[in-house]
């Protein structure tokens, strides 16, 4: 999200700052889009916290460019902010290591129910994603498009070792896990 008209595109951000929360999804997808349009050497990746606080700064104009998600993309789209470029979190597939596998089956079975009953009528839950904006949203303005829930896709190896390579490759962890212990299939 930006306020800056000259920021349109990926392209547009060699050696901007990008401000995220490290070492999340957000963080992750960010590197992912910048350094497939503008190099790694030009990606600027900056610390920032949770997203409430990168959108504050970013509207107090301390940012010139935040990696949020909802309530805040769809705030920053009524106050004013644009979108650079945008992608879709897969959620499940963030678990802990230390679950067993039926823990894991049993987390996923219950995030599907969820994901059945919030898409069955999503405004009836969207408070909740509102109430991190403390007021300036209300739950009728949060942008649909920009929220999107589904069934639990399980990382499939092949998917699970690109990804991992590519943090491996950049420091993002040591590498010690293989997918059968994080993934349950």
């Amino acid at each position: 999200m930006t306020f800056d008209e000259k920021l349109q595109t990926p392209r547009d951000m060699a050696d901007v700052p990008v401000v995220v929360q490290e070492l999340t999804g957000s963080h992750y997808t960010s590197l992912q889009m910048l350094e497939s349009a503008v190099g790694r050497e030009h990606v600027a990746i900056r610390q920032g916290g949770l997203p409430q606080f990168r959108w504050q700064g970013l509207k107090k104009g301390e940012y010139r460019a935040v990696t949020v998600m909802e309530p805040f993309i769809s705030l920053a789209l009524k106050e004013g902010a644009h979108i650079i470029a945008s992608c879709f979190y897969r959620g499940g597939e963030v678990v802990a290591a230390d679950l067993t596998p039926e823990q894991r089956k049993q987390y996923y079975d219950a995030e599907n129910v969820a994901v059945d009953l919030i898409n069955a009528d999503f405004y009836k839950y969207a408070h909740h994603v509102t109430a991190h904006a403390k007021g300036a949203l209300e739950p009728n303005e949060l942008l649909r498009a920009f929220v999107r829930y589904k069934h639990v896709d399980y990382y499939d190896p092949e998917l699970f070792n690109r990804a991992y390579n590519w943090m491996k490759a950049r420091g993002m962890t040591e590498g010690q896990s293989q997918h059968g212990a994080l993934v349950v299939g």
